[in-house]
């Protein structure tokens, strides 16, 4: 996790060196285990340019620009790349050749954070020996007696300066070139702004003024990455939430932080997949980590009293309203397409409403991609990892409630959990009859719940297995959608549409009709069943 006070520092720029000579070589294990702390941003030639004339970027004695050739190499069946290493050597103008390996971070929520290690080379081919023996025998392990392959080259003209923010000390690399796969070319331009020395706080706080005043937007693909798509022809996927990395030993504060980081890691490495594909599960995956913060904040507020945590709940209840439309889309063609039309007629019958409801997808995904390029994600992203880099929390709890964000998880989420189900079980009573509105609060209880057992499951490790709990909560949200999955669809199906639709959008209707029918009458035995259940935090 990147820490709200000094990483791991890289040693001081030595007389007459550039920024890319500032990287020691390791000569120890110890020295080693590294972590690069670096943001990617994404522009075009005009943003570049601006970036670089940019009096926030401005220093007294510019470094020349230098030429980068990097050749990265993996094994004929990408086995580094499966596991997301990268391993590259590359020659700095006519300076010697550097090995690299970078691999992601271990913890969830370090998506500005990558393990690195560096060795000098004799020539541009890789030699494991020059790693440490450990490392080198865990590259072994995992190549087998695979040969390692040139798989691709990038050749970049960069201009690297030093500057200062605050105690912060970065090195901001302006990028311009291309990766080569074999005859093929892809235009490569970046602006990364990496952390040498001091807080993560200054770190944050300057990138967020940059993408403030500069038409910079983040983006988190490698270039390592983006090269094994180009050279595969593949597009990034779509990422599901990783567990919360919450150690046995922690306490609410480092709990808080390490909770929001991994709804904010979801959320952004999503933006790739919906950047290069139309995958329905890239705006989902957006939405849910959205929802889980929304979640999160919710339960943390009550017991730390945070305005900021509310501001931030509010502009991810905006950004997922925003990506609602495409979500919505997705959905009704998915349950078309798996429901009525699989028992209905032929695809031709229902093709007119289709193509109309692809219209509104479309419109809808032009919409998502064009946020996704604006200024407003990538500021709601740094201006949250910046307020999670000075524990912004801490500032908000009067002295009396620190003691508060001290003690064990375990003791915070026990208590949050309790309430969430309390609630849940209030707002249900005589589930059945409750109409749609009260229906719906039923739903988000249960949601907040089951993304508070999600958040803390691992504080009860060794009690009772939380997922029959966690699945009947979720089971019970889908029973409940049915009707909100009805009313969504009507409100498509009721527009105008061709003469040639409307039989389709009869049948969609009443087949949205039975369905939220069927799930009324499983509804009642799920919630008796789900009432009975024993919480796993007790």
């Amino acid at each position: 996790m990147i820490e709200s006070e000094n990483p791991p520092q890289l040693q001081a720029q030595a007389a007459g060196e550039s920024p890319e000579d500032l990287k020691p070589t390791p000569t120890t294990p110890a020295d080693r285990a590294q972590q690069e702390v670096e943001i990617k941003f994404a522009t075009d030639a005009a943003g570049l340019a601006a970036a670089v004339k940019s009096d926030l970027l401005r220093v007294e004695k510019p470094h020349a620009a230098r030429k980068l050739v990097s050749i990265y190499f993996d094994t004929p069946d990408w086995a580094l790349k499966l596991r997301k290493m990268a391993l590259r050597v590359r020659r700095a103008g006519r300076s010697a050749p550097v090995m690299t390996l970078k691999w992601p971070a271990p913890t969830a929520g370090d998506v500005f954070a990558r393990g690195e290690v560096e060795v000098r080379a004799p020539n541009m081919e890789p030699d494991l020996s020059l790693f440490d023996a450990d490392l080198a025998a865990s590259l072994r392990e995992i190549i087998g007696d695979a040969p390692l392959e040139a798989k691709y080259e990038t050749h970049v003209k960069r201009v690297a300066r030093l500057i200062s923010h605050g105690s912060a000390r970065m090195e901001a690399a302006f990028d311009e070139g291309a990766i080569i796969a074999g005859a093929r070319e892809l235009p490569l331009r970046e602006f990364e702004l990496e952390l040498k020395s001091g807080p993560a706080r200054d770190f944050f706080d300057f990138a967020t003024l940059l993408a403030e005043t500069l038409p910079l937007r983040l983006d988190n693909v490698s270039k390592a990455e983006r090269a094994a798509h180009f050279c595969e022809g593949t597009a990034p996927k779509p990422v599901k939430a990783k567990p919360a990395d919450l150690p046995a030993d922690a306490n609410l504060d480092e709990a808080t932080a390490r909770i929001i980081l991994g709804t904010v890691e979801h959320f952004l490495v999503n933006w790739p997949s919906l950047r290069a594909s139309d995958d329905p599960e890239s705006i989902h995956q957006m939405r849910v980590a959205l929802r889980r913060l929304r979640a999160a904040l919710g339960m943390l507020k009550k017991v730390i009293p945070c305005p900021e945590f509310e501001t931030f709940r509010e502009e991810a209840k905006a950004l997922a309203s925003a990506f609602g439309p495409a979500r919505d889309s997705d959905a009704l063609r998915e349950l078309i397409e798996h429901g009525p039309m699989g028992h209905f007629g032929e695809r031709k019958d229902f093709a007119p409403l289709l193509d109309a409801l692809e219209k509104r997808r479309a419109a809808a995904y032009a919409e998502s991609r064009a946020l996704i390029e604006s200024q407003r994600p990538t500021l709601f992203v740094l201006r949250l990892s910046a307020f999670v880099a000075r524990r912004g929390w801490r500032n908000a709890t009067p002295g009396l409630e620190l003691a508060t964000l001290t003690e064990p998880i375990g003791v915070f989420a026990a208590r949050a959990l309790e309430r969430l189900h309390k609630r849940a079980l209030k707002r249900g009573k005589k589930l059945v009859t409750l109409p749609d509105a009260q229906r719906h609060e039923v739903r988000i209880a249960l949601k907040n719940l089951r993304y508070g057992g999600e958040f803390f499951a691992a504080c009860f490790a060794g009690q009772r297995d939380p997922a029959p709990f966690l699945r009947a909560a979720a089971d019970l949200q889908g029973l409940l959608g049915a009707h909100n999955d009805a009313a969504s669809a009507d409100q498509f199906l009721s527009a105008s549409h061709a003469e040639e639709a409307a039989r389709a959008a009869g049948i969609v209707s009443g087949w949205y009709a039975r369905g939220a029918v069927i799930a009324d009458k499983r509804l009642a035995r799920e919630w008796k069943r789900f009432k009975a259940m024993r919480p796993f935090w007790r």
